[in-house]
């Protein structure tokens, strides 16, 4: 009789659904183990602690018959009902040549209201001859993944773009991304051939309109929104302000620029120090109130945070797999995990973790929802 965890049973996506319906990329011909059962080795292993490939591997290997049922693993001895995990190499290998375009979308909602759009490098992906992976995603506010692609070298996320949100329903929907993507083509693509809005940040890579932002009258316009927070021994007040542009820059479709500036004190010196952000927005003036274009801009400051996550958390930067679809895959599988450890209740993403590696071979598959 398999141990019991104190983890409910529930899981905010059907993941092994998803998993059974994604294209195998191995040749029927020896193939032993199903794809989901190898996925969800991989997935399991990364929620109990492991940060690489060998550390999953040693996972599986280790991995009770209680847990190998659940996974759906391959019976080995008919009489006995014995099972066997996948073995390290096949693990790798699946990952290695999955495409990462379907294990992006597994926590995918169905329905989009805001798409924040941002790149990370995988810095332990370089080697002596050839430079790290750069990813760009695409993420929903509560930090699920919609999308991914690989930057290919040589190019920038500018280019990039396009291919991302390509194939993706966007009509209506808010996109937000930083002042890497503040061009003219990606204002105009969004909005007249995705016929979404958007909320581009501004700074000095667009010298002309950063000026013409800049030198608003943001002193006479009202102050339309204030929020307080605490925490990390710091006290910060962000003040947004709005002005209709009103045909004052000649960027395409900006209807109304946006100042965001943050007041941070910290609570131990009593150091005050502030800072100014400006953004663009295609929304109309009745179609968004200083509170929620705020909370767009600050939603997509906090990708970074996920970012650093993901790093520190998870291991991501110190991660040396740099072949094939690997680093795209595993960089997928742990958006996959925050949004299983996120769900936990724990104060810290480190400490869902701890808590979930006490039972390392009982938790992990009550998170996902395996019976």
């Amino acid at each position: 009789m398999r141990p019991q965890s104190a983890m409910p049973a529930t899981a905010p996506v059907d993941l092994p659904g998803k998993l059974a319906h994604l294209a195998d990329p191995r040749s029927p011909q020896g193939r032993r183990h199903s794809l989901a059962g190898v996925l969800l080795c991989a997935l399991c292993a990364m929620l109990a602690g492991a940060r690489h490939l060998r550390a999953i591997g040693q996972w599986a290997d280790a991995a009770p018959q209680h847990t190998l049922i659940r996974l759906g693993c391959r019976i080995t001895c008919a009489a006995l009902g014995t099972r066997t995990a996948p073995s390290p190499a096949t693990i790798r290998r699946v990952l290695l040549a999955l495409d990462p375009e379907a294990l992006a979308a597994l926590t995918r909602p169905d329905t989009l209201q805001v798409v924040a759009v941002d790149g990370k490098t995988l810095r332990g992906s370089a080697t002596a001859t050839e430079t790290a992976v750069h990813l760009l995603a695409a993420l929903t506010p509560n930090r699920r993944l919609v999308a991914q692609v690989r930057v290919p070298a040589g190019t920038g996320e500018i280019d990039a773009l396009a291919v991302l949100l390509n194939g993706l329903d966007l009509a209506g929907v808010m996109v937000t991304a930083d002042a890497l993507h503040t061009q003219n083509d990606t204002a105009t693509h969004l909005v007249e051939e995705l016929h979404t809005d958007y909320v581009l940040g501004v700074k000095r890579n667009q010298k002309t309109l950063f000026s013409q932002v800049k030198a608003l009258p943001w002193a006479q316009a009202p102050t339309l929104g204030t929020t307080r927070d605490r925490g990390h021994g710091r006290a910060e007040t962000r003040t947004v302000k709005a002005i209709d542009l009103a045909g004052r820059t000649g960027f395409p479709h900006a209807v109304q620029a946006v100042r965001v500036r943050r007041y941070v004190r910290d609570l131990r010196t009593g150091e005050v120090s502030w800072t100014c952000a400006y953004a663009v927005t295609s929304l109309e003036v009745g179609q968004a109130d200083a509170a929620r274009v705020g909370a767009l801009v600050r939603g997509h400051w906090g990708i970074e945070a996920w970012h650093h996550v993901k790093d520190v958390s998870l291991g991501e930067d110190a991660c040396k797999v740099h072949s094939g679809h690997g680093p795209d895959n595993l960089a997928a599988l742990r958006a996959v995990a925050l949004v299983f450890l996120g769900r936990l209740g724990q104060d810290t993403v480190p400490d869902a973790i701890r808590w979930v590696s006490y039972e390392a071979f009982t938790r992990p598959l009550d998170v996902i929802g395996l019976r």
